[in-house]
């Protein structure tokens, strides 16, 4: 279609555009609603919105049908982290994050192989059937969901619904083997009474969560900014520096495939480790490799060569990392009533780096004709990141308390 630069960038950034509306909507909706609801239809909306893109036939239809995609996409994913912490036990939340977090790595890696069978030098790619088997994950995520996946029994009980929360214990406690375990609790007063969409925006930004909930926000647009931002630049950085003996698709196939430690390192870093520690840790390094990758790319020689690629895998890795890291201590650092809420705002800030990455990677790229200013603004953000993080108390361990999956204690 003869795409200029700002419209390259506008196809990729209106995903997020959608994203960010559906992140915005699961808010309320998984918290009057339930955390099942939200998630089948963003399966369902991915699924018939991808095979829909296959058919645009211009910019602007292509825009809308993705932002519809990315409506979908974002519709599922407060409700995800929120039901994902739910029905955790404390110890085992971030290796439960790590393993969902590992499905991105693995989505990644399915787009890559598609792309390396369809063009492993990515000049002729065939997008129509890209879109429409890049499909095929939702549509047997939602038939798994719809048949095995179980209402939140703390959002049950926090609505008043005993009963349901009961039954939603009980098939928990089946599937897991655990028979000699009672499901009766005593109900909290408290947790009886639905409350407005008004009532859980008003929890996050009172007077005690606001700041933890705009430092949060914050982190995580920095995550989907480095995250989206590189993504979308290192096909060019590694077309241009051609460094490397791979072709840029099996580059990407790599860093893909390197994520998967960082997922995994994160829940063994968290048992020595706070969660908070981790991500300061990671705000530190991922600024480190954003500047070894600048370095790399500008000198001569297999000292800058391995310069280039060291800080290419400290990114994936590093971001990998993080992702677990926040979005567990996004999930834990609300109450159950606004948790889809609370959660819902740090992604939704998390989409609107996602909107922006492609069009400021074009806009420095337009004024400099350079991709290294982009990665040297990245490293900046992360290190005011760091500087956010520090003061605050995010981890329950920190106050000498543990997070209960109910509001309530046994009898």
């Amino acid at each position: 279609w003869s795409l200029n630069g700002f419209q390259r960038g506008m196809v990729v950034s209106i995903v997020f555009i959608g994203i960010l509306l559906g992140n915005t909507s699961s808010g309320p909706l998984g918290d009057g609603l339930g955390r099942k609801l939200p998630i089948l239809l963003s399966y369902l909306g991915i699924a018939l919105f991808s095979v829909l893109s296959a058919s645009a036939t211009g910019f602007l239809s292509m825009s809308g049908v993705r932002m519809l995609v990315g409506f979908a996409f974002g519709l599922g994913q407060p409700a995800t982290v929120a039901l994902l912490n739910e029905v955790s036990p404390r110890r085992w939340r971030y290796l439960l994050m790590a393993q969902a977090m590992a499905l991105f790595c693995a989505g990644e890696l399915y787009a890559a192989w598609l792309i390396w069978l369809d063009d492993p030098m990515m000049k002729s790619l065939d997008w129509r059937w890209l879109c429409m088997v890049g499909a095929v994950p939702s549509i047997v995520g939602f038939v798994l969901a719809y048949f095995f996946l179980d209402e939140s029994p703390a959002y049950l009980d926090e609505n008043g619904y005993r009963q349901e929360a009961l039954a939603a214990l009980q098939s928990l406690k089946d599937r897991n083997g655990a028979h000699d375990v009672s499901c009766e609790y005593e109900t909290s007063l408290a947790a009886q009474t639905p409350k407005s969409v008004r009532d859980h925006v008003a929890t996050i930004f009172s007077r005690s969560l606001i700041f933890t909930t705009f430092t949060m926000m914050f982190s995580c647009l920095m995550l989907n900014l480095v995250f989206y931002g590189s993504l979308y630049a290192f096909p060019q950085v590694f077309t241009e520096t051609n460094k490397t003996s791979y072709s840029p698709a099996v580059v990407l196939m790599i860093g893909a495939m390197v994520e998967w430690p960082g997922f995994f390192g994160a829940p063994i870093m968290e048992r020595f480790v706070t969660g908070k520690t981790v991500m300061l840790w990671c705000s530190s390094l991922s600024s480190l490799s954003l500047l070894a990758l600048v370095i790399g790319a500008n000198g001569e020689g297999i000292l800058y060569s391995l310069l280039l690629q060291a800080g290419y895998l400290g990114i994936k890795t590093t971001i990998s990392i993080t992702f677990v890291a926040a979005y567990t201590l996004a999930s834990t650092a609300f109450p159950c009533a606004a948790r889809t809420t609370g959660v819902a705002a740090c992604q939704a800030a998390g989409r609107v780096g996602g909107i922006v990455a492609p069009l400021i990677f074009e806009m420095l790229q337009n004024i400099f004709h350079s991709w290294e200013p982009f990665f040297l603004v990245l490293a900046g953000g992360y290190l005011l990141n760091f500087v956010l993080l520090f003061p605050l108390k995010l981890d329950p361990e920190e106050d000498g308390e543990e997070q209960p999956l109910i509001s309530s204690k046994a009898p």
